[in-house]
């Protein structure tokens, strides 16, 4: 798991343990290491957290919740705020676009 990976380098980075790493990817994956680095398996896959409550929050495709954490903090993220940002994109890569909204990724990765 990314994540997993993903705590692995912040320790390495900071030369200390009890670490969460989020990796912000297709969708987003969690990881966590102790003191001593080691991975204990516990926190895996955080793309399905919901962290916005606002009625208004943007759909997940897979599931019929919205304000999804992978929907902020991942590839569909990086989508939806260069659209808001202004940034040009081709219609068939606009978050609202139905090829957008889909279980693939391809879109998001070319945006």
């Amino acid at each position: 798991n990314d994540g997993e990976v993903t705590a692995l380098a912040g320790k390495m980075m900071v030369n200390q343990g009890n670490l969460m790493g989020i990796s912000m990817g297709s969708s987003e994956g969690g990881g966590y290491c102790d003191a001593d680095g080691n991975l204990l398996g516990w926190i895996n896959e955080l793309c399905y957290i919901q962290l916005d409550l606002n009625p208004e929050a943007p759909y997940d495709p897979w599931t019929p919740h919205s304000g999804m954490s992978h929907m902020y903090l991942g590839q569909r993220a990086a989508t939806r705020l260069a659209a808001l940002g202004g940034v040009d994109l081709p219609e068939d890569l606009m978050p609202d676009h139905p090829n957008m909204n889909t279980m693939k990724h391809e879109g998001h990765a070319k945006c």
